[in-house]
């Protein structure tokens, strides 16, 4: 039996690990809302990326230096809200973009001068819950989610297949909305909440903080739950891979005809590249991006499905995701399907 004094000083040392979290996280999320400056000159090419897996074959094809026949210089610029995302590109203030699909295909049509090169994400994401035993998002009925990035592709994806279960997204659930994934995480760890809808690295990388370092000693056991992936080929009568994320060209970079070339070709491989090299993968990301972890990154590239297929062999897949948006909320792609213009190579 532990003593009172044995007692008294086991709860600091869990306090303390706790608030040291507890700043590591607000330390690492302070910079979210900062508007973010490029010096875009014709000696570069920039691209502008996400912490997520669509952005690991650009990062793979600057570390092979596969653009130095160009003569030109590279430079990544990691965006980390849609906000700073859509600043980026009205500024026109880099030449390739990953992004979510739908964010291409809304500024196509509000006549910003941006092609879809590819789509290359098409499984990412899940339900995080401290509950092993839920397999359906109707399963989650009356329970709170955490939900960051209101508006954009996760909730997009979340709220279609909660309506074609009957399911009223607002009022059926109690959604929490945050800023960030990593603000959803620091509510999972730190047990202020149950639930929450994330996309892999931040899927792996909660779980795994879960069970290893200080973090181990305050957070719940946590299971990837419910794949949003199966949910919508389920419900909706697809196969189960969504269209979510692929690489935007905008601009001026659409006239050099070899550099849209060369970045295609190089990106299929680097793709491929990294589905098959899941730790040298996650090496390499941790470079870019150091608030990730190593081991969280590999679990994340055996779970995602990364897969290059350029835009003109996209377009059917593209515009009936795009139809089911539209038929929900038109203004999510920019009010219409973009037209055959929107797809380069076509």
């Amino acid at each position: 039996m532990y003593s009172s004094y044995n007692l008294g000083e086991k709860m600091k040392k869990i306090l303390l690990l706790l608030f040291g979290f507890i700043f590591f996280f607000s330390c690492s999320n302070d910079n979210s809302s900062e508007v973010l400056k490029v010096d875009n000159t014709k000696d570069k090419l920039i691209f502008a990326v996400p912490f997520a897996p669509v952005s690991y074959p650009i990062m793979k094809m600057i570390e092979d230096s596969v653009f130095n026949s160009l003569g030109k210089k590279t430079e990544v610029v990691l965006w980390k809200t849609p906000d700073q995302l859509r600043a980026l590109i009205v500024g026109n203030q880099a030449d390739f973009f990953a992004v979510p699909s739908n964010v291409g295909a809304m500024f196509y049509n509000k006549n910003i001068d941006v092609k879809l090169l590819n789509i290359s994400i098409w499984r990412a994401i899940w339900l995080v819950s401290t509950s092993n035993d839920k397999k359906t998002i109707a399963d989650f009925k009356g329970e709170e989610i955490v939900m960051p990035f209101k508006g954009d592709m996760p909730h997009i994806v979340f709220m279609e297949i909660a309506k074609k279960q009957g399911l009223d997204p607002e009022k059926d659930f109690i959604l929490d909305y945050v800023a960030s994934p990593m603000d959803a995480a620091q509510k999972m760890i730190t047990r202020r909440a149950d639930n929450a809808l994330l996309i892999d690295p931040a899927v792996s990388t909660v779980i795994e903080k879960s069970k290893s370092g200080i973090t181990s000693f305050i957070a719940p056991t946590l299971y990837r739950s419910v794949d949003l992936q199966n949910e919508w080929g389920r419900l909706f009568g697809t196969e189960n891979e969504i269209p979510f994320a692929g690489t935007i060209a905008l601009g001026e970079i659409l006239e050099d005809t070899a550099a849209i070339e060369l970045f295609n070709k190089e990106f299929a491989k680097a793709t491929e590249w990294c589905m098959t090299h899941p730790q040298e993968t996650a090496k390499m990301v941790v470079k870019y991006v150091p608030q990730l972890d190593e081991i969280g990154v590999t679990e994340a590239m055996k779970s995602v499905l990364l897969k290059a297929v350029e835009a003109k062999n996209v377009k059917q897949k593209l515009e009936e995701f795009f139809s089911i948006l539209k038929e929900s909320k038109p203004a999510l792609i920019g009010g219409e399907l973009p037209d055959s213009n929107f797809y380069y190579g076509l």
